[in-house]
């Protein structure tokens, strides 16, 4: 803001600012100053009311995005409970393979196509974390020559033609032989003594514990029969009595009852509720109209 101050001129020329001064409109210094700070001070009020202003509503907008997460949690629990994932209808995932890919795909869409069909391939997958035995494979005698001079070739190093999966099951008895030694001093104490043999699972058990893991895997994690680990034992030159495999099965079922315990435990104090359903076949429901197929349904929570 400028403002034009009167001037008074002396008898020596010089100008000077007069005490009341007006400017060319007529309108004196002090009342300009006042209204440039009147104009200041309701800026500065109106500034100080949208700092407010922002304040609050930053605030707001923090209170809402709680609690819309908390909405979105909650529909996502909700939804869990409801639509869980079901692993009879839900098919096992190719890998490299896209949902949405297909007839109805719109032009341009930037989506890899995938080839299906009899002729498609979808490459051979790698096996990283299987150990690797590497088999040399030679002309009968070993090396080559020359079917007309018959000089033989030099040696020219190997060529990896591919890999394959072998599958080997292998059951052996093993034979567990303590080594004894004999006292040579006079020291007081057992002349003899005997290394300790190898821990068992199931005291003087046939199976070793090893072989009591896989059992329990086979039968509860895989599914499969007594009669049919039976018959795959057998036919490994393991003859084993059904009765012998069942009961291996209840004396290692008692040592793992902590565990069981400390995973229902567990589940009780889950977040969310564990319920399961199973097929029941009932001899005689009652009417002795023979087998019927009920349902078993469990409900595992507080």
């Amino acid at each position: 803001m400028t403002a034009a101050a009167g001037v008074l001129t002396g008898a020596d020329g010089a100008g000077a600012p007069s005490a009341g001064g007006t400017s060319a409109g007529g309108t004196s210094a002090e009342e300009l100053l006042a209204r440039a700070l009147e104009v200041i001070d309701r800026q500065s009020a109106r500034i100080g009311e949208l700092t407010r202003q922002n304040a609050e509503l930053r605030e707001l907008v923090a209170r809402q995005a709680d609690q819309l997460a908390e909405a979105n949690a909650t529909i996502a629990v909700l939804q869990r409970m409801l639509f869980g994932r079901s692993s009879e209808r839900a098919g096992p995932a190719a890998d490299g393979d896209d949902a949405g890919a297909g007839d109805g795909e719109k032009p341009g869409s930037e989506k890899k196509r995938v080839k299906r069909g009899p002729r498609a391939r979808s490459g051979r997958r790698g096996y990283p974390g299987l150990p690797r035995f590497e088999v040399f494979w030679d002309f009968e005698g070993g090396g080559y020559c020359c079917p007309q001079c018959g000089e033989p070739f030099t040696p020219l190093g190997t060529h990896l033609s591919g890999e394959q999966l072998d599958w080997q099951v292998i059951i052996r008895l093993v034979a567990n032989c303590r080594r004894r030694y004999k006292r040579e001093c006079r020291c007081p104490g057992p002349a003899t003594v005997m290394a300790p043999g190898p821990p068992g699972a199931i005291g003087k058990g046939l199976f070793t514990n090893g072989f009591i893991a896989m059992l329990l895997t086979e039968r509860y994690a895989a599914g499969r029969t007594v009669n049919s680990l039976v018959t795959g034992l057998a036919r490994q030159g393991a003859e084993i009595s059904p009765a012998t495999l069942a009961g291996t099965c209840g004396q290692a079922g008692a040592l793992l009852v902590p565990l069981a315990d400390a995973i229902a435990e567990r589940n009780r104090e889950s977040w969310h509720l564990h319920a399961d359903e199973t097929t029941w076949r009932v001899l005689a429901p009652g009417d002795g109209a023979g087998p019927q197929k009920w349902w078993l349904w469990v409900f595992s929570a507080p």
